[in-house]
């Protein structure tokens, strides 16, 4: 893979990205807005306590009787994913899953090799 070095830079340091994918009943769908406003409102005045959206929310092209998406996050705690969960599940159904900077994955895995 030869000297690949990130060109990636992180405004607060070591923040964990997260991928949430997540879906909510059409029939909730007034309720899920209801509760998405809300959320907006207190996150703008309360970033610190919440997730940020790096990209999403994006609905999938799976429309049945629910809605799906995708999002990407960056936390600095759990405690962010906490309230965010708090202000908006149920209806929302989320589900998380971490992501990490492959590059450092690569530059272990060949030092192990040395």
């Amino acid at each position: 893979m030869g000297g690949y070095t990130s060109t990636k830079t992180d405004r607060r340091g070591e923040d964990l990205k997260i991928v949430k994918y997540f879906e909510f009943d059409l029939v909730d769908q007034d309720e899920m807005f209801e509760k998405w406003g809300k959320y907006l409102e207190k996150s703008a005045k309360n970033p610190e306590k919440y997730p940020r959206y790096i990209s999403g929310p994006d609905g999938h092209t799976r429309f049945e009787d629910t809605l799906n998406g995708v999002s990407i996050m960056e936390i600095d705690n759990e405690e962010q994913l906490i309230n965010y969960c708090v202000e908006l599940c149920p209806p929302l159904k989320a589900r998380f899953e971490l992501l990490f900077d492959a590059t450092k994955y690569v530059q272990a895995y060949m030092a192990k090799k040395k």
